[in-house]
């Protein structure tokens, strides 16, 4: 027995291995590359004849016995329970042990539907043995009413690898389905989002649990910024597990309701780790910079030594459940190495949103470490799209907009309600000018005199001193109706405060705003100007 990274198990147990290509889904098998490597590894014996010799291995059968906690477990995950080469005598075997061992809950997949219908009625079926077949394709849906006829208590479909679309097909008697796209380093057969969708309302409709494993490739998944492509992420998997923004990880008794969630102003969101009464989440997890291995190693390594030093730091919410707002990568490594005890402290502030809460992470890391200039700057520019929600939730609340007449310039001082870069240089307990250059060197200096910065090796003046100077902010007024250039350059503004940024950097000249109908109206004059237009209500 192994354990198993699969997102759907917990361990995998194989008393056979070997098997044959059947069908379409089998292109690209998994187990037969797995098979290859470990045929390689005189440790495992087991897989020394290759993937092509089905092998019944009765040594096995007593594993299970030894297993001391109750665990979920895919048979034959390197093979095929039901393969025409594996005797009726030793499945009933394996099924002995399973029924032995009611502690334990066992998962079967087959492709082979016709033969797992033909030995169904001489199988002791015990409500702790689910059965599954696989559905990767069209054709494969005729597998579906053989899995309904067996005797299993719980059945469920793999439709993995989704290959194609699948239709017309009934999920009467199934109670779970599980969906995933095609991964490995051969995998070159797409999974398509409305494929999956269809599945799942399927799903719905029929009031079967849906578990969305993965979409196998990043470039299948629609979200290139799924967080759970991360692996560090707790609904990791590979090419990310998020269908639409969220994860339905679940199973015949396991239901959305109850992956553990934890309520902040208003919103449920994902725990990540669970550990004595400390819990985690992804958003604030993942907000500042995740070190990488090598460090993350050497912090283990000093921690073996000397323990955990400084406090994690959390607060406790309305409903007692505590929550990590500091010290993620220490608990991290404390979960890593079993420790037991090591220091906490909580936090008595009031946060209005969790916003407010990254802000404080990010001024609290600035508080605490040594860092350079340029050091202090990038890590409190992490928080700029914080600062500029925050600054439109504000200006909300107090019954302002930038909704003023159409068609009026706008200069740098007359836009900034809410000065981001003043925020940022508060953050970073620098000068505002400081952070504005510090923008202009990462948006137009070289890569090695922006490496050069973050390695410490030059200051920030040295590297904005290599930028070509732009020409100064033009804030005089111009006639509202008419803008007199020639050649203009036109730069559609998604919202005011990228006018702002644009203006500050030197990127453009004015901000013209015009209701959503207005036209721009340009007429040829000897003056050359840079124009950024937002259209409200765009």
């Amino acid at each position: 027995m192994a354990s198993s990274s699969i997102e759907w198990t917990n361990k995998t147990w194989n008393p056979t291995t070997g098997c044959t290509h059947i069908s379409k889904e089998c292109d690209f098998c998994y187990a037969e590359k797995e098979t290859f490597r470990k045929m390689h590894n005189p440790k495992l014996e087991k897989y020394k004849l290759g993937f092509d010799v089905i092998v019944e291995h009765a040594y096995t059968l007593q594993e299970p016995y030894t297993w001391k906690k109750p665990s979920t477990v895919f048979v034959n995950s390197m093979s095929d329970m039901f393969h025409k080469d594996i005797s009726l005598d030793f499945i009933k075997k394996v099924f002995e042990v399973m029924n032995d061992t009611p502690q334990h809950t066992y998962q079967v997949l087959t492709k082979r539907h016709d033969i797992l219908e033909k030995y169904s009625d001489q199988l002791n079926w015990t409500d702790n043995i689910w059965m599954g077949v696989s559905v990767g394709t069209q054709i494969a849906t005729r597998r579906i009413k053989s899995l309904v006829n067996c005797g299993a208590k719980y059945k469920f479909l793999s439709v993995e690898p989704l290959i194609e679309e699948i239709k017309d097909y009934d999920l009467t008697g199934i109670d779970w389905v599980i969906v995933g796209g095609e991964s490995g380093s051969n995998a070159v057969r797409p999974m398509e989002r409305d494929w999956v969708i269809k599945v799942k309302e399927k799903c719905f409709e029929q009031n079967v649990p849906f578990f969305f494993k993965q979409w196998g490739k990043i470039r299948n998944n629609p979200n290139p910024h799924d967080p759970t492509i991360n692996k560090l992420h707790r609904y990791h998997s590979k090419g990310g597990s998020e269908l639409d923004g969220k994860v339905y990880w679940t199973n015949p008794t396991i239901t959305n309701d109850l992956m553990p969630t934890i309520n902040l102003f208003g919103k449920d969101y994902l725990i990540m780790d669970e550990f004595e009464d400390l819990n985690t989440i992804w958003e604030l997890k993942s907000y500042l910079p995740i070190i990488d291995n090598d460090l993350f190693e050497s912090l283990k390594e000093d921690i073996k030594k000397n323990g955990v030093n400084d406090p994690i730091i959390y607060i406790t919410i309305p409903n007692g459940q505590k929550l990590v707002i500091e010290g993620h990568t220490r608990l991290r490594a404390a979960i890593s190495l079993n420790l037991k005890i090591f220091p906490t402290k909580e936090l008595n502030e009031t946060f209005n949103s969790l916003d407010e809460l990254k802000l404080w992470m990010v001024s609290h890391q600035l508080q605490r470490r040594n860092l350079s200039i340029a050091e202090k700057i990038s890590l409190a520019y992490l928080s700029k799209p914080t600062i500029d929600k925050l600054a439109k939730e504000n200006l909300s609340k107090a019954g302002k907009s930038f909704s003023k007449k159409a068609t009026e310039i706008k200069s740098v001082g007359e836009i900034a309600k809410i000065d981001t870069y003043q925020e940022i240089a508060n953050l970073a307990n620098v000068g505002r000018t400081t952070v504005v250059k510090y923008s202009q060197v990462m948006a137009k200096a070289s890569e090695s005199v922006i490496e050069n910065l973050k390695k410490g090796n030059i200051t920030i003046g040295s590297a904005h001193a290599s930028i070509k100077k732009k020409k100064e902010n033009i804030v005089s007024k111009i006639n509202p109706n008419l803008i007199l250039v020639t050649n203009p350059k036109i730069t559609i503004l998604s919202n005011i405060y990228e006018g702002q940024e644009k203006l500050i950097s030197g990127d453009i000249d004015v901000v013209m705003i015009l209701n959503e109908n207005d036209k721009l109206n340009i007429l040829k004059e000897n003056e050359k100007i840079r124009i950024g237009v937002y259209y409200m209500n765009q």
